[in-house]
């Protein structure tokens, strides 16, 4: 329980206390609740999602991501403009690093922010309302497969490194049946849990390209698989979805 309540407090800005002493031992068993801190925030997605009967489409999918960024505190989205800035910015290491540890955000990284979130709200449009449920899940499920085999980049410590360097294959096996065991037991169809399944192929495939210029992982690198893995699938989930219906 304190695991999951220290995961909480670190990951959204739910009123939730956290009334114990800051262990890392609490930290590091806290990385299993990393995608039921997802379902959380997913299923206050879906239950605000119930409104579409209300409410317009367009507004509706402009008043959740809204939430979203509120529920989260804009916690990943710095992670995204920086890792953008940084590690495809096509220079060394050790500039790329450098770019990243710099407040400053890029034009590059600002435009990537704009990208994501425009396709986040106009494709949210068309969605099934049970995708809402899923999007933080496979957002925050991705972020561990992306730390699986890898190092932290820094030589420096930081609150990413206890999660990059206890994510092996046990998580990964566990983040993969975890969602999927959700997919069962709230019936989604199929093509939702192959957009599901192909997201976190895409994600495997881009952390591999960073940790292979980074020689690792960092909290950025890990907000940036949060946010793009949730725009993968939301994506996918359209385009699956079209070709199946």
């Amino acid at each position: 329980m304190k695991s999951l309540l220290l995961m909480i407090t670190f990951l959204t800005r739910l009123p939730v206390r956290y009334p114990f002493e800051f262990k890392e031992r609490d930290f590091i068993n806290g990385i299993y609740y990393i995608p039921i801190v997802g379902l959380i925030i997913g299923g206050i997605l879906w239950l605000v999602a119930q409104l579409h009967v209300y409410i317009d489409r367009p507004v509706l999918s402009i008043m959740l991501w809204i939430i979203y960024i509120w529920i989260t505190g804009g916690l990943h989205i710095d992670g995204l403009a920086d890792t953008v800035d940084g590690v495809f910015s096509n220079r060394s290491r050790e500039r790329a690093l450098e770019i990243m540890k710099d407040s400053r955000i890029g034009a590059f990284g600002v435009l990537v922010i704009m990208m994501v979130y425009m396709l986040n709200i106009i494709v949210s449009i068309y969605l099934p309302i049970i995708v809402f449920l899923f999007i933080p899940v496979v957002g925050r499920a991705s972020a561990i497969i992306g730390c699986t085999f890898g190092h932290y980049a820094r030589k420096d410590t930081g609150m990413g490194k206890g999660i990059v360097e206890n994510c092996n294959i046990k998580e990964f096996i566990y983040v993969l049946f975890l969602t999927l065991t959700l997919a069962v037991i709230f019936k989604v169809e199929l093509y939702i849990v192959l957009s599901i399944l192909l997201s976190f192929v895409f994600i495997y495939l881009i952390s591999r390209y960073i940790k292979a210029k980074l020689g690792g992982f960092t909290g950025d690198t890990i907000g940036f698989t949060v946010e793009i893995s949730q725009s993968i699938f939301i994506l996918l989930s359209y385009l699956l979805g079209r070709v199946t219906l």
